[in-house]
């Protein structure tokens, strides 16, 4: 009995995505073509793999155990056409957001290195970048690894690439506004917005473990709908202060303010993630990991610190 290919692949997206749209969807074909296609390996393997009800699609205990060998199946035909195929296969890298630190140390990749063939998307948070990784969209993803289960990371190398400080976006009517630093102890006094409605999960859960850590007050109502949005929110705001990345690219304003957090600065720890290494993988983690140190006084939630591996990446 022989595979199809393009059978299996279907299958592996749609076990990935559970639901035969979205697959359709990465494998830019018809959800027909997708239910045709896992019909017919069905047929050859006479066994069903899906159990499609009106509402969710789910693995069959069968589909269950055909599916790691089938990610195993693609990954080895795609390495054999790879050996006898001359190329020089763009890296695909998830950056989350293009004003986010990620876009800024691929940026500086590129600057670099003469004819760097770099690809970007923007998946929005790691969790959604996993599917991709696994299907081989894409090469590696920027995130936090904690945001990972120890499942999911099991199947990952990472390294930590950067560890971004964090720092307040304020009104220029803010009491903080013309001051450059605040310390912890002191932010406790402050009442702190983050409006987090529909935000990237691992961004909610590290600022939750911050205000926990630092007994801060906390406010998370309101919509996360863009960064312009959030600029002008705060500036007419003048009670409140917004965490934000201090490498965040914010958008020309004259109407709010940044102040940067001490004695310890929390940090937001960066990791690039993949699944195959891409032979151009060296030498970006070489480009964006070039002069990294872990500073001594920062603040970073215990289990970052254990999942980032503090020794890996050079601190």
């Amino acid at each position: 009995m022989e595979l199809d290919l393009a059978q299996v692949r279907a299958f592996v997206v749609a076990a990935e995505e559970l639901h035969f749209g979205h697959a359709a969807e990465r494998l830019a074909v018809s959800q027909q073509a997708v239910s045709k296609r896992v019909a017919k390996l069905e047929e050859s393997l006479a066994a069903r793999l899906f159990d499609r009800g009106t509402h969710k699609v789910e693995l069959t205990s069968a589909g269950a155990r055909f599916l790691p060998h089938a990610i195993e199946a693609l990954a080895a035909a795609d390495a054999a056409i790879a050996s006898v195929v001359p190329t020089t296969r763009t890296l695909r890298l998830d950056v989350l957001d293009e004003r986010l630190a990620p876009l800024q140390l691929v940026q500086h990749a590129v600057r670099r290195f003469d004819d760097f063939p770099i690809e970007v998307s923007m998946r929005h948070g790691l969790p959604a970048a996993l599917p991709a990784l696994r299907n081989r969209e894409v090469d590696a993803a920027f995130g936090r690894v904690h945001a990972l289960t120890p499942g999911q990371l099991a199947e990952l190398d990472h390294q930590l690439v950067l560890l971004e400080p964090l720092a307040l976006l304020v009104s220029r009517e803010h009491p903080l506004a013309d001051a450059e630093t605040v310390t912890l102890a002191s932010l406790r006094e402050v009442r702190l917005w983050a409006p987090l409605g529909g935000a990237v999960a691992e961004w909610a859960d590290y600022l939750a473990q911050f205000a926990d850590a630092w007994q801060l007050k906390l406010d998370t109502t309101g919509p996360a709908l863009s960064l312009d949005y959030l600029v002008d929110e705060v500036a007419a705001r003048p009670d409140v202060a917004t965490p934000i990345g201090a490498r965040m690219q914010l958008p020309p304003t004259s109407h709010t303010a940044v102040v940067y957090l001490t004695d310890p600065t929390p940090v937001y720890p960066w990791s690039l993630v993949w699944r195959d290494e891409h032979p151009l993988l060296p030498t970006l983690l070489e480009s964006i990991t070039r002069g990294f140190t872990w500073p001594s006084d920062v603040w970073l939630p215990e289990a970052d610190r254990a999942t980032s591996g503090r020794g890996s990446a050079g601190g």
